[in-house]
């Protein structure tokens, strides 16, 4: 299985260390790892549906792709970490509210602010110097870092990144999720945001390009027409499924600390769900991993289905 992340990566787990040959020759054939230096540091979050779907105010793809061209170009930005973020919004606020390191959203066809850290206050730029600012400011980070390995973020650093701010980013609340049709294409979720081979197979039948969402979910272009054979798949494609809800962490037997298969409890939870808004979470153990920045059901180490069901029917709904 593939496991989708809340970066928009793809993670192999279970695999043979060190891989075999036949392994990663098979995945660089993918053309997904471009560098083998910066795999770690290529973490770039952007509005998914850009270009898309119109709703956006300028299309980011582009600078997508200049921006991971220029990090990888870099031998320094090497050095940035495998937890800094960056994050592109086409101006609909959909991934603006993520924690990002290092953030563009756009204001209009052409300009936008880059922003640095949690801060709302950054720098108004247009399209064609976003990428020169943001790759400057990640040098600096590396270089104001220096090495220490308790500087992760931006907002670590002693003082602030770049120079004087001038421009302030009007962020707006992020839109929902949508699920099914999105014009001529679809956004279905994935079960757990585990991608299994007849996932695949589907997808190989429906589509020739399909983009990862920081919600577990795909884009699948020009897929709207064929929602009946992805939901038939296993795919998630309406609000009102229950995958859309429903989430646990990585459980038995993948983690040593948690006390019970959390993604059988919730396959068996699935059919049963009760109805109501609030992203259920099935854990482990008192860590608690992957669980939603929202309010959200705290299904922790659940002794069984019916104590599951009693702890979601307990506890309260957003009025």
């Amino acid at each position: 299985m593939i496991q989708l992340t809340s970066r928009a990566a793809l993670q192999l787990r279970g695999l043979p260390d060190p891989l075999p040959p036949v392994t990663v020759a098979a995945i660089r054939a993918t053309g997904l790892v471009p560098s083998d230096t910066h795999e770690l540091v290529r973490n770039v979050v952007a509005s998914p549906l850009s270009g898309l779907d119109g709703v956006g105010r300028c299309d980011v793809r582009p600078l997508v792709a200049d921006l991971d061209d220029a990090v990888c170009a870099d031998p320094r930005l090497s050095g940035l970490g495998g937890r800094f973020l960056f994050v592109v919004d086409d101006g609909r606020g959909d991934v603006s509210g993520m924690t990002a390191d290092l953030a563009f959203l756009a204001t209009g066809p052409d300009r936008g602010v880059v922003l640095a850290g949690g801060s709302g206050h950054g720098w108004d730029v247009s399209l064609d110097e976003a990428v020169d600012l943001i790759v400057r400011l990640a040098r600096e980070f590396v270089d104001r870092a220096g090495g220490d390995e308790s500087v992760w973020h931006v907002d670590d650093l002693a003082d602030p990144l770049g120079p004087e701010r001038t421009a302030v980013a009007a962020r707006s609340p992020a839109p929902p999720h949508p699920l099914g049709a999105v014009g001529e294409h679809a956004m279905v979720g994935v079960p757990l945001g585990l991608l299994r081979p007849h996932h695949v197979d589907a997808l190989a039948r429906t589509t020739d390009a399909v983009r990862v969402t920081p919600w577990r979910s795909l884009v699948v272009e020009r897929g709207a027409a064929l929602l009946a054979e992805l939901e038939a798949a296993g795919f998630a494609t309406h609000v009102g499924s229950p995958w859309h809800r429903l989430h646990a962490c990585t459980g038995l037997p993948g983690c040593s600390r948690s006390t019970l298969d959390t993604r059988a409890l919730a396959r068996e939870l699935a059919p049963v769900l009760p109805a109501g808004r609030l992203p259920v979470h099935v854990s482990g153990c008192e860590r608690r991993c992957g669980t939603p920045a929202t309010a959200y059901v705290d299904l922790l180490a659940p002794p069984s289905l019916e104590a599951a069901l009693t702890t979601i029917h307990a506890t309260p709904e957003p009025r």
